[in-house]
């Protein structure tokens, strides 16, 4: 199987011949020309809150409302997740580029502290949706199925409100406004 970077004609004719990209960095090089929501995954309450961004989520079902989220196996949002039966999602609007770099883990700050200095609010299970997102769902966990380095959690989606605003997007590893 081939796995190739996009590349002009020209230049890969006139190019010395490099080392092929292995699958992973061939795949990762692709999905970062895919541009996406970005959200804020979070659970628990408290001091023992967790977050991080999420670009990978989608929905599942219109009936019963639920959706797919993927998190990292080794993610502290994902032991909270775990223990608490309940998340939230908040999808970013085009302010909170910072949010999103600050879950991201880029600043250092974890657990409960990267949650400092915004809005937070909770629906019915009591997980934190940011206040000012475009839009919150509210879930219980469904099922979570592991595979490879992350987890694929669906959720039951109990309460959602759509807010409106301009997204956040993610494209090319950065965030962008639309």
């Amino acid at each position: 199987m081939a796995y190739l970077l996009r590349q002009p004609i020209e230049e890969a004719a006139a190019a010395p011949r490099a080392a092929q990209p292995t699958a992973g960095e061939a795949f990762r090089s692709a999905m970062r020309e895919f541009a996406s929501g970005v959200a804020i995954v979070a659970a628990g309450q408290g001091e023992r809150r967790n977050g991080c961004t999420a670009t990978s989520f989608c929905s599942l079902s219109i009936d019963p409302p639920s959706l797919v989220v993927c998190l990292d196996r080794a993610s502290a949002t994902l032991a909270t997740l775990r223990s608490e039966g309940a998340f939230g999602v908040s999808m970013l609007a085009e302010a909170h580029a910072d949010l999103a770099d600050r879950f991201a883990g880029r600043n250092g700050l974890r657990g409960a502290a990267r949650f400092a200095g915004a809005g937070w609010t909770a629906l019915s299970s009591g997980a934190p949706l940011l206040q000012g997102a475009v839009a919150t769902l509210d879930c219980a966990v469904e099922e979570i199925v592991e595979r490879h380095t992350h987890a694929i959690v669906i959720g039951r989606v109990i309460a959602a409100r759509a807010w409106g605003g301009r997204p956040l997007l993610h494209w090319r590893g950065r965030a962008l406004s639309p």
